[in-house]
């Protein structure tokens, strides 16, 4: 049974060697409580407020904090998924990247939806990977990606069993955010986790608020406002459970999923 552990915290805006000495306390304490997985907030390398300083932030895979992230999660033997800006084929992108206990890299997910002025620093993410591991196949979509239900469908015909979201949801979206969450999971009959930051950038305040909701779009925990880690556990027998009736995914009709646009375009 996956155990999974949200580490809501803070990020120091653009200071890389202090989100590091944050992410490996949150990395030890997930070794300690005997958990899988610890999964960050968006963009918490560096904050989120990156602006004009984010190509001079951004990192490749082998970039020296990627290289650090990896050496910590290996020595603790934790997988991990963290927000970062990635530096890829001259391109900016709003990512995750996924470790796994080894230390090894399996993959970043570059965010599809961009919101309000990312899209100034960041190109969009064009694909939404699906990783097969020992604890279970995991996606990843990031903030924004929640509102969009083609997000969580698109990781769900894979075969997503387990949906993380790390997030930089600000006020006024508390109830927006619990709403996605438990949506995407009851829709699709999966588990789905946000861990989002808090603390204020700027004018923005970063409300927290991480939960996670398991098949039945039933909320596992939810957390406060302030510094904190939830630990969830996750019964992947639920999933099949639920979907004994109904299942959503057997019952789709995609072929039948065509919309006109105000240009009678026929988009699916």
């Amino acid at each position: 049974m996956p155990k999974i552990l949200l580490a809501q915290a803070k990020p120091k805006l653009l200071d890389k060697s202090s989100n590091l000495r944050t992410m490996e306390r949150y990395i030890k304490s997930t070794y300690n409580k005997g958990c899988d997985l610890v999964l960050f907030p968006e963009l918490f390398l560096t904050g989120y407020f990156t602006r004009e300083h984010t190509k001079s932030l951004a990192e490749d895979l082998h970039g020296s904090s990627i290289c650090h992230i990896q050496a910590m999660s290996r020595h603790y033997g934790v997988k991990l998924v963290f927000g970062f800006p990635e530096k890829k084929d001259g391109r900016l992108y709003n990512s995750a990247c996924f470790i796994d206990e080894k230390g090894e890299i399996l993959g970043t997910y570059q965010k599809v939806h961009l919101w309000d002025e990312e899209s100034k620093y960041f190109e969009a993410g064009t694909d939404f990977p699906v990783w097969d591991t020992n604890i279970g196949k995991i996606g990843i979509m990031i903030c924004y990606d929640t509102e969009f239900p083609e997000s969580a469908r698109s990781l769900a015909v894979q075969g997503a069993e387990i949906i993380l979201a790390p997030t930089a949801n600000m006020t006024p979206f508390q109830h927006v955010q619990q709403l996605f969450i438990q949506s995407r999971a009851a829709e699709n009959q999966v588990f789905v986790a946000t861990t989002n930051q808090i603390g204020q950038e700027e004018s923005t305040l970063f409300f927290g608020e991480s939960a996670a909701a398991d098949p039945y779009g039933e909320m596992l925990a939810k957390a406060g406002g302030q510094e904190q880690e939830l630990v969830i556990e996750m019964d992947l027998g639920l999933i099949r459970k639920a979907r004994s009736y109904p299942f959503y995914m057997k019952d789709r009709r995609p072929e039948h999923y065509k919309m006109k646009t105000e240009n009678n375009e026929t988009v699916i």
